[in-house]
């Protein structure tokens, strides 16, 4: 019969064993965070280019959670209740990434709580003085010359640091002076739908399957996001700004008719 202090250590040195197995997983599960996650996603809250996952773990069971990692797709097909009113909430459905069962348990793993502080997080910070989270949002003021920036980026005028492909190439975007391609989704309502946040998170992370294989050793600069960003955050405003009833062009060419009129009625006379 085992001694029961020799039991007891066992047990101890299974559970610290264990602890240690769950830790590196969730430290791994932090790495495949960072890399496919939190270009559109956040951990603060606040809802960004995706779903916030704050406190997910506790709201949906670890099997779900693999699923919409792993098969986004299958579980749209399938009409659940969960995914489609996600789909509606966002206006999209979160990509396929083709992430493995093993890394999007780990990846659970890290939502679960079992997480490192990200590198550069301070010990004042992670005692609760000064959160990153908490740190105030400065919204992007659109200026003309972010706008250029933008424009000639989006049109392919001015070519990406890192080469990729220019956007007009596959999207359009409702905007004067641009006339893109129909081959991937329309980009007028991305604003709309994702907000600054959002819009900054899919071009820094360009997960989506097609553009993933085309700009994964060519991410775009955070100025190039940036100047991005300003575009489609003007064409969302454009979009928004009531049309004036009475152009000046209509204006002009009515008073042209009225003096025409007058003209030949003088003339009859």
């Amino acid at each position: 019969m085992a001694h029961p202090f020799t039991t007891l250590r066992c047990c101890l040195f299974l559970l610290l064993l264990l602890a240690t197995v769950g830790n590196a997983r969730a430290d791994a599960g932090k790495e495949l965070f960072d890399k496919q996650c939190a270009g559109c996603h956040t951990i603060d809250g606040s809802d960004s280019g995706g779903m916030d996952l704050k406190g997910v773990a506790a709201r949906r069971s670890v099997e779900w959670l693999v699923r919409v990692i792993t098969e986004p797709d299958k579980l749209t097909a399938e009409k659940d209740p969960t995914q489609l009113a996600l789909v509606e909430k966002f206006g999209m459905e979160m990509p396929n990434l083709g992430i493995s069962r093993d890394d999007a348990q780990k990846i659970v793993a890290f939502l679960q709580g079992g997480g490192t502080p990200a590198a550069g997080v301070t010990a004042a910070a992670r005692a609760g003085e000064v959160q990153p989270s908490e740190a105030p949002k400065v919204e992007l003021v659109v200026t003309p010359e972010l706008l250029a920036t933008g424009r000639d980026l989006f049109t392919g005028k001015q070519r990406f640091a890192k080469g990729g492909a220019s956007c007009v190439s596959c999207h359009n975007l409702s905007y004067p002076g641009i006339h893109g391609g129909a081959l991937a989704a329309d980009l007028s309502g991305l604003f709309d739908k994702m907000g600054e946040s959002g819009v900054r998170g899919v071009l820094k992370s360009l997960s989506f399957p097609v553009m993933k294989k085309i700009y994964a050793e060519r991410p775009l600069s955070e100025e190039e996001t940036t100047a991005l960003t300003a575009l489609f955050k003007d064409a969302a405003a454009r979009k928004h700004t009531p049309s004036d009833p009475y152009p000046l062009a209509g204006l002009g060419f009515f008073a042209l008719c009225l003096v025409a009129a007058i003209l030949f009625k003088r003339s009859i006379k």
